[in-house]
C-alpha cells in the first residue's frame, strides 16, 4: 500500500493536486498554498516529509486569481505590507476578520465535505495566508480535526478565534516561524500560540532562526509531528 501517481481532483469549485494512498486507513491531509502560490507550490512536501504514516495529500487551488499570475484565498493590502517590510513594523491582522475570508473558508468547506472523511481523519495544513486558514477552519469545524499545522502563520480575528478555539479543547497543534520574518513578525506568531494554548489545544510553537520559510529542521520536525496523528 503505497503512495500513488499525483493526480488532478475537483471537489466544489475547487481543483487540487491529489497524491493518492491506497491504505484505507491513511490519513488525509489538506495543504494549503500561500498568497501569490498555487496548488503545485507545497505539492512537493509530499515527498519530502518522511513518514511511516500513510497519507492521502490534497493541496488545493485558491479561488482567486490575481492580476499577474498565482492565486489567493483571499484580497491583502499589497502596498501596506511592503511598508511593513520597508518599516520593520509587520502588519497585524489580529483585530478583525480579514475582507475576503469568509468566502474562502465556504469553498474550503465545501471542499472538505467533497472528500467525505471523517474529521478525525483529516489534517490541516497550511502556510503564511494557507496557515491562517487552516487555523480557521479547524476552529470552525464540526468535529475536531486529527490536528492543525501552521506553518508561518499569523493571529488573525483574535477574539473570535478564542471563542471558537475553546470548543476544540485538546485540539493538536503544529506550529513554526521565523525569528526575523519580515512578512508576517515572530510577535503575532507568538501570540497566536498563547490563544492556542489558552484555549486548550496542545502544541508549542517552534522557533527557527530565519525569515518567512519552511526549513529542513521544520519538516523533520512536522514529519515526526504526523507520524502521531
Amino acid at each position: 500500500m503505497t503512495m500513488e501517481k499525483p493526480r488532478l481532483v475537483r471537489f466544489g469549485n475547487l481543483d487540487a493536486i491529489e497524491i493518492p494512498n491506497s491504505d484505507p486507513n491513511a490519513l488525509a491531509v489538506i495543504c494549503l498554498h500561500g498568497y501569490g502560490a498555487d496548488m503545485r507550490d507545497l505539492a512537493p512536501l509530499a515527498q519530502e516529509l518522511e513518514t511511516k504514516r500513510p497519507i492521502t495529500w490534497f493541496f488545493p487551488d485558491a479561488p482567486e486569481t490575481l492580476d499577474w499570475g498565482g492565486r489567493a484565498w483571499f484580497p491583502i493590502d499589497v502596498a501596506a505590507f511592503e511598508e511593513a517590510q520597508r518599516t520593520g513594523t509587520p502588519r497585524d491582522l489580529s483585530l478583525k476578520e480579514p475582507e475576503g475570508l469568509e468566502w474562502a473558508r465556504e469553498e474550503l468547506q465545501r471542499f472538505i465535505k467533497g472528500l467525505e472523511k471523517p474529521w478525525d481523519k483529516i489534517v490541516l495544513m497550511g502556510f503564511s495566508q494557507g496557515a491562517m486558514l487552516a487555523v480557521d477552519l479547524a476552529a470552525r469545524a464540526e468535529a475536531p480535526p486529527a490536528g492543525v499545522a501552521i506553518l508561518s502563520g499569523t493571529l488573525v480575528d483574535k477574539k473570535t478565534l478564542a471563542e471558537l478555539a475553546a470548543a476544540k479543547k485538546g485540539l493538536p497543534f503544529f506550529q513554526s516561524h521565523g525569528s526575523v520574518d519580515p512578512i508576517l513578525g515572530f510577535p503575532q506568531a507568538r501570540a497566536l500560540e498563547k490563544v492556542l494554548v489558552e484555549a486548550g489545544w496542545r502544541g508549542q510553537l517552534r522557533r527557527f532562526e530565519g525569515g518567512h520559510a519552511i526549513p529542513a529542521d521544520t519538516l523533520e520536525a512536522l514529519a515526526s509531528w504526523l507520524e502521531k496523528r
